[in-house]
């Protein structure tokens, strides 16, 4: 029997191995890809496992996907970062017609590009402004005591 970690490690190894193909991930058909080659269900009880398989794969899924989304971090995830950068991933999430999908980076527009580099931007902004409110604070805190 399989466990939810070996279950895990194949669906990001899948999720890798598209990438590394040049191929844009959208979570909800990768559930139903995942599924159709997981398809060997027999038994009065088949359909309890296949619902409790899709609700697995999609949490999976997604956060696989998530692993690829915007964060403040010093250290990147090795695993995610193109070789020769220290930061620049291998894929994006981004959001094309209302649905947010995981592209490669080669794959991104110009425009999608300028719009993670500046949403980062952002973020570092809100970061600093944070630890600059949590020293004010602690030095606060101090002249009250």
């Amino acid at each position: 029997m399989r466990s939810k970690t070996d279950v895990t490690s194949e669906i990001r190894k899948i999720v890798s191995d598209r990438i590394e193909a040049g191929v844009v991930i959208r979570a909800e058909w990768l559930t139903t890809e995942i599924l159709a080659m997981k398809s060997h269900f027999e038994g009065d009880d088949a359909d309890f496992y296949v619902a409790c398989a899709v609700d697995f794969i999609k949490d999976t899924a997604k956060r696989c996907i998530g692993l690829y989304a915007p964060k403040a971090s010093v250290s990147p995830d090795t695993q995610i970062v193109m070789p020769g950068f220290d930061y620049v991933q291998r894929a994006y999430t981004v959001d094309r017609d209302g649905e947010v999908v995981l592209v490669p980076v080669h794959l991104l527009t110009d425009e999608e590009v300028q719009a993670r580099a500046a949403e980062l931007m952002a973020m570092a902004r809100g970061c600093v402004a944070h630890a600059k409110e949590l020293r004010a604070y602690l030095r606060e805190r101090a002249v009250a005591a």
